[in-house]
């Protein structure tokens, strides 16, 4: 009987296991809710991410993916492999994702379609702070100002290599959604109706938010509902030529209640917390996770300003919590070239430091200046800093990027040169500009006297390693940074506002962190202001004797 039990036993295991791996297997099957194929030119695309915003599969070698997901961030998307891009809808919305509308348990099929296409070397164009609102005014200087510079841009380079944009947040106001009946949706379709030129990129923002979520257990995630169903995830990743890009949310909204003149559909104050969520963080190892080779450039997209210059050689944190920029940074240990591109702080900042010596983070000048403001008072479109309105290119070859600022007043031009003379002069003799110095003594610098020789330079293409010269009859001038408010910005937003306002204004203290001077001899010499970029590409302005301010007044008139 012993003899009998030993060789049967272990077939018995043997069958037992088999019924067991079986049922594993079968329930695998079962837990599979997303399903479906990559797809270029109707054959499989082996070895490609697909991910629900949790886990991160990749298709065998006929294309296939099967995910087991519960269905939370409700989008599937593919992580499109260099050399392809997706299909796109209305001509610039490309198709990396899909919305997952059937029950948590229930399973659905998504395929995607990618087309090959050469991307070792391309250029990107990172647009921020659009606040369209469908007032006629915003829509209108989109169209006439800032598509054309896109244009211009894009047809630099014709077909000679791949073009994209990026847009970093902020695409609509959360407040008006109701009032205007304009959401960040209608938004995005707006840009692809006025036939923005580029395939295009979405990052979530604080104001793409929909403020008519109460502030709860699941604001954040309800509210994100409208930008997620229309845009498409709020956090994602896919590679261009050598390039990694990563797409995160880093405004966690809150709608607190509060005070404010809002519109009835509105329940809060629409204000966010600034960090990057432990979900979205446990998804970002596993995307890194799959990249091998470590020196290639990582290019993390976010709306809100993670670093800034700090002193010592060290940076100021800017989440909400110090701790929080620590989370993020040390996903990326072991990377050598990273790139935070942030538009927060709605002027152009470049931040290196020794502290975190793989990451450069580029803060972006704004795509509407102050918000169009400047541009609703008939005057070109520039930031309180004295930045004009545009956004950041980046021309990529292989593993090298290059980036510089483009507005759409001054194309690559990164500076704008005041005759401080000729400003004093006129800011004597304009009633408006003597009313606010008089009414705002503490807000804005007076450049009614004391100014005469200086020579100013608002240079918005500064960062580090870059360079500014300023030179009279071939001599070279010490030059020195300064924190005062922009002159330009003074006399078409400040003054022009205070001047029209039905009560009167507010005015905080706006000095310019890219405003330099330096002080000539003569004001009949030649004057020659010079800047390097650390590619070494150089600008140069100059001007015999005083440049005049009312003809700077009258060009940003028709601009």
């Amino acid at each position: 009987m012993r003899a009998v039990l030993r060789r049967v036993l272990p077939l018995a295991l043997l069958f037992l296991a088999g019924i067991t791996a079986e049922a594993k297997d079968v329930a695998k099957k079962d837990s599979i809710t997303i399903c479906g194929r990559v797809l270029c030119d109707g054959v499989g695309v082996p070895n490609v991410g697909v991910s629900d915003g949790v886990h991160i599969v990749q298709t065998d070698s006929l294309g296939n993916y099967a995910i087991a997901s519960h269905k939370f961030q409700n989008t599937v998307f593919v992580i499109t492999p260099s050399g392809y891009e997706p299909k796109c809808r209305k001509r610039i919305l490309p198709r990396f994702w899909s919305p997952l509308q059937k029950k948590r348990d229930v399973k659905e099929q998504h395929d995607f379609h990618l087309v090959k296409r050469e991307n070792s070397s391309h250029r990107v164009l990172f647009l921020s702070n659009l606040r369209l609102q469908n007032s006629s005014d915003d829509l209108m200087l989109f169209k006439r100002k800032i598509i054309p510079a896109v244009k211009g841009v894009a047809e630099e380079i014709k077909d000679s290599m791949a073009i994209y944009t990026f847009l970093l947040g902020d695409i609509s106001m959360s407040r008006s959604w109701y009032s205007r009946e304009f959401d960040v949706t209608d938004a995005v379709s707006t840009m692809a109706t006025m036939r923005y030129p580029t395939m295009l990129y979405t990052v979530m923002g604080g104001n793409d938010n929909d403020g008519a979520v109460p502030c709860a257990g699941l604001t954040d995630y309800e509210a994100e509902r409208m930008y997620v169903m229309g845009c498409g995830p709020k956090y994602y990743s896919l590679n261009i030529g050598d390039v990694h890009y990563v797409v995160l949310d880093n405004s966690v909204f809150r709608n607190e209640p509060g005070n404010g003149r809002y519109p009835a559909e509105i329940v809060g104050k629409c204000n966010f917390d600034r960090f990057v969520t432990s979900d979205q963080l446990a998804w970002l190892r596993k995307d890194l996770a799959l990249l091998k080779d470590k020196s290639k450039p990582v290019v993390v997209c976010m709306s809100n300003t993670a670093i800034i210059p700090g002193s010592k050689g060290k940076v100021s944190r800017r989440f909400t919590r110090p701790e929080q920029v620590d989370s993020l940074v040390n996903c990326f240990k072991g990377f050598k070239n990273v790139h935070f591109v942030t538009s927060g702080s709605w002027t152009r900042r470049v931040t290196k430091s020794k502290e975190m010596s793989n990451i450069t983070e580029h803060s972006l000048m704004s795509t509407s200046g102050n918000g169009w403001g400047t541009g609703y008072n008939g005057f070109r479109l520039i930031h309180n800093s004295g930045a004009d309105a545009g956004f950041e290119v980046a021309d990529v070859d292989k593993k090298r990027m290059s980036w510089y600022p483009y507005s759409y007043a001054d194309g690559r031009k990164p500076f704008r040169v005041y005759d401080m003379s000729s400003v004093a002069k006129y800011s004597r003799e304009n009633a408006d500009m003597d009313n606010l110095y008089r009414e705002y003594s503490k807000q804005f610098t007076n450049y009614s006297k004391g100014f005469d020789n200086f020579i100013y330079v608002n240079y918005w293409g500064s960062e580090p390693k870059s360079k500014i010269e300023i030179f009279e009859n071939d001599k070279k001038l010490r030059v020195r940074q300064i924190w005062q408010t922009d002159p330009l910005y003074m006399v078409i937003s400040s003054a022009y506002h205070y001047k029209n306002a039905r009560q009167k204004p507010r005015y905080g203290r706006n000095n310019s962190p890219h405003l330099f001077r330096a002080k000539r001899d003569s004001l009949t010499s030649t004057v020659r202001v010079r800047t390097t970029t650390p590619d070494g590409v150089v600008h140069e302005e100059i001007f015999k004797g005083e440049k005049d301010f009312q003809l700077e007044l009258k060009q940003s008139r028709r601009l």
